[in-house]
């Protein structure tokens, strides 16, 4: 076979007709993956939440129970809280989105004991939690109850946010609920058990 015909054998790209879909677009295309990575997302909402570098809970000014140099005992005895660890562990949509949906944070708490108590609750709850505390709280120790996380309607149902929102609820159970005194208070009770 010589090149003329092997030319010829092989079609020219000016006859192959080529119809991709973006060929005559203009600006910046940005292809999203069918699948959302829900950790990388919310890594990346916490960065656009930062306020001048520094992270929410710094920019609080509200004491935290993780600092490593502060030890929840005091001279003077043992904590009073009943729980030893906190954590919400994930959330839930219920009801019809479009007709009254809301989120539901399973925070799970585990006491002194090695009871673990599943608690669901929804935002309006650990707002009714912060009321109640800051007016059963003697003044001295209402500095120690953190602000709780704004509202955000217009990204409530988004992955990444609520992501966002259940690692900010967390830190601020884990700061009322292993607090030595708040955690032993009976507004902190109640709120576990109802």
């Amino acid at each position: 076979m010589s090149l003329a015909e092997s030319s010829s054998s092989v079609p020219s790209s000016s006859s192959i007709i080529h119809h991709h879909p973006f060929q005559n677009a203009t600006s910046l295309l940005v292809v999203i993956p069918d699948k959302i990575d829900v950790e990388e997302e919310s890594r990346f909402y916490d960065e656009l939440c930062d306020v001048h570098g520094r992270s929410l809970h710094q920019s609080q000014g509200a004491p935290s129970v993780f600092s490593h140099d502060i030890w929840l005992g005091d001279s003077s005895g043992e904590s009073r809280a009943f729980a030893r660890d906190v954590q919400i562990s994930g959330w839930t949509h219920v009801g019809d989105k479009l007709g009254g949906a809301y989120v539901v944070y399973d925070c799970v708490i585990r006491t002194k004991e090695s009871t673990t108590i599943h608690a669901h609750k929804r935002y309006s709850a650990f707002v009714q939690l912060y009321q109640a505390l800051r007016q059963s709280l003697p003044p001295q120790q209402q500095h120690f109850v953190p602000p709780l996380p704004p509202k955000s309607p217009l990204s409530r149902y988004r992955p990444a946010f609520l992501d966002h929102r259940r690692r900010q609820l967390q830190y601020w159970l884990s700061a009322v609920l292993l607090h030595p005194e708040i955690g032993a208070s009976q507004a902190v009770k109640w709120w576990v058990m109802d």
